[in-house]
């Protein structure tokens, strides 16, 4: 009964310890490399995506993992004007052929191909645009927010939990959170972010409050992100997206917050900061 669990936390603590630099280095390697990782993301999340879908007896088109991890190679390539014609046409493509492959559960069908292609394909992608909008750096700053996040938010909610009485965060879809864990995650979050600012060169892209800002923003849809992965999965009643990732589950249950705040990093970089 022990020895099972030590033996998880184990084949977590060397995945993490070798997946950990490469992934975090791949930015200072260069926008390819880094886009690499994000192919990596968009497909395999679009993999596991499918075979969520595939539980339900509900069978996308076999070729729309492929064609939706082009997106992040497309938005290097080409921009993101570029990428967003594509996503017109491979939609366009996607529900055109529905028409022909006499398929029952349509809508559902149709719901599938628009979570992997936002979710998985446009979502991710718009983080090669943050890190061309400023520096490698800005994804360590990036992710060292989530990671505090998590883990405080973790650690945290647990204490608090043998204290005094907590309250459930949303427990229809994660009983195990609280209010009192978010809090705690979200100051953590914050005084990393600030940290990391003032003793790197972040300090010249965001001033203190700029960083608290994003710091806060990163936090809170980094926990919403977790949050909706949370539900998809529950819908589908699945406990994790898959085992890609040995001791972790899936590529969406190791970068949920990561694929949903890109967006929000995106924007609020590019129209927000200077």
């Amino acid at each position: 009964m022990i020895e099972k669990p030590m033996n998880n936390m184990l084949v977590r603590t060397i995945i993490a310890l070798i997946a950990a630099p490469v992934i975090l280095y791949s930015p200072f390697l260069g926008i390819n490399y880094f886009t690499s990782f994000i192919f990596i993301i968009s497909f395999l999340g679009s993999k596991e995506i499918f075979n969520f879908y595939k539980i339900k007896h509900i069978g996308l088109n076999k070729l729309s993992p492929y064609l939706i991890s082009l997106l992040p190679i497309i938005y290097l390539s080409k921009g993101f004007e570029t990428m967003m014609e594509y996503t017109i046409v491979l939609s366009f493509a996607l529900f055109f052929f529905e028409v022909f492959r006499a398929k029952e559960k349509v809508s559902f069908i149709i719901s599938g191909y628009l979570l992997m292609i936002i979710y998985c394909g446009i979502f991710p992608s718009m983080l090669i645009g943050v890190v061309n909008y400023t520096i490698p750096l800005m994804f360590i700053f990036i992710y060292g927010i989530i990671i505090a996040t998590d883990s405080f938010a973790y650690f945290g909610g647990l204490t608090c939990s043998k204290l005094f009485r907590t309250h459930k965060l949303l427990e229809r879809i994660s009983p195990k959170k609280t209010i009192e864990g978010s809090v705690i995650g979200l100051l953590f979050a914050v005084l990393t972010g600030y940290l990391i600012s003032v003793n790197t060169e972040i300090r010249f892209f965001l001033n203190n409050g700029q960083t608290i800002i994003f710091s806060i923003l990163i936090s809170v849809f980094g926990q919403i992100g977790d949050l909706f992965e949370s539900m998809i999965k529950r819908d589908f009643n699945v406990k994790d997206s898959s085992n890609n990732i040995p001791g972790h589950g899936g590529i969406l249950d190791r970068f949920d917050s990561l694929i949903f705040i890109s967006p929000v990093a995106y924007l609020y970089l590019k129209y927000f900061i200077n």
